[in-house]
C-alpha cells in the first residue's frame, strides 16, 4: 500500500506542476492578445515580467537550483530509509534516493565546472 501512495503523491505533483504552469501561460497569452485588441503599446520588458518565464533566469542559477533540489530530494529518501525497521523497504528507498542525488550532484558539478557567461 505504501508504494501505491508514495508514487501517487508523485504524480499527483507532478501533474499539478504541470497543470498550473499550463493555466499560467494560456492567462498570460489571453492578457497580451487583450492588450494587443486595444492597442496597447508592448514592450519587451513588459512582456518579460508578465511572463515571469524561467528562460529569463541565467543558466548558472537554473543549474545551482536543479542540483541542490535533486541531491536534496534524494538526502531525505536516503535519510528516510532509516525509518523502516524491515530491510526490504530501507534497500527500496536507498536506492530510489540514489537517482535524484546523483543527478543533483551532476547539475552541481555542471554548474561548478562550466564557465558561464553571466
Amino acid at each position: 500500500m505504501i508504494p501505491f501512495v508514495v508514487f501517487g503523491s508523485l504524480a499527483a505533483v507532478i501533474i499539478s506542476y504541470f497543470s498550473y504552469a499550463h493555466k499560467n501561460k494560456v492567462a498570460t497569452l489571453n492578457t497580451i492578445e487583450k492588450a494587443v485588441e486595444n492597442g496597447t503599446n508592448l514592450t519587451p520588458e513588459l512582456l518579460e515580467k508578465m511572463s515571469q518565464s524561467k528562460a529569463a533566469q541565467p543558466p548558472k542559477v537554473k543549474d545551482l537550483r536543479r542540483g541542490v533540489i535533486l541531491a536534496s530530494i534524494g538526502l531525505a529518501g536516503f535519510v528516510s530509509s532509516f525509518m523502516f525497521s524491515d530491510p526490504e523497504p530501507q534497500e527500496v528507498f536507498r536506492i530510489l534516493s540514489m537517482l535524484p542525488f546523483f543527478m543533483g550532484a551532476g547539475f552541481l558539478l555542471v554548474w561548478k565546472l562550466n564557465r558561464y557567461e553571466d
